[in-house]
């Protein structure tokens, strides 16, 4: 008697990358999205800045408070995050500071993506793995990610509204809008 052994995993597949989009031209009249979840006081601390920022530099932004993932507060976050996706020419989706905020982030930007608009992911240092690990699961491999230090949370207003000034110049550049 012969015993055969099979292998009970499937071959792997090749991998598939969609494409990324970047605004290639000035801020000036596009909407640009801000998401956050309401739970990161500093990511709200830098959203608020960058909406000055951006109302300066002649865009519209369109913030976002994300709400829970499942149940009815799921069903209609998901439809919060298709409107917003619809309404918008570009975006950033954050803060990636914990697991599920990070996953969250990641999964509303590459929604925007889907949609064929430029998307860019913000997550602090400590969860950028995790970030471009989700991404690549959703087949975003090369999601943007515009990296923060960590942590934020627990910093004073003063140092957080500093650092949303700082990382402004590098928002702009991941998010592809010319120098």
């Amino acid at each position: 008697m012969t015993i055969t052994i099979r292998i009970p995993t499937a071959p792997r597949r090749a991998a598939e990358v969609a494409p990324t989009y970047s605004v290639d031209r000035p801020l000036s009249g596009l909407k640009v999205g801000l998401r956050h979840e309401g739970s990161w006081r500093s990511w709200m601390w830098i959203v608020d800045e960058w909406e000055g920022l951006l109302r300066a530099d002649g865009a519209e932004p369109v913030v976002l408070e994300a709400g829970g993932r499942v149940g009815d507060e799921g069903v209609q976050t998901r439809a919060d995050v298709a409107a917003w996706v619809d309404a918008i020419d570009c975006g950033v989706s954050g803060l990636g500071t914990c697991g599920s905020c990070t996953s969250n982030s990641v999964h509303d930007a590459v929604t925007l993506e889907r949609a064929h608009k430029p998307a860019v992911v913000a997550v602090c240092e400590e969860f950028e793995v995790h970030g471009r690990n989700m991404a690549n699961s959703l087949g975003h491999a090369d999601l943007k990610h515009l990296v923060l230090p960590y942590p934020l949370e627990g910093r004073p207003e003063k140092e957080i509204r500093e650092i949303a000034h700082e990382y402004y110049p590098r928002f702009l550049e991941v998010l592809g809008v010319p120098a």
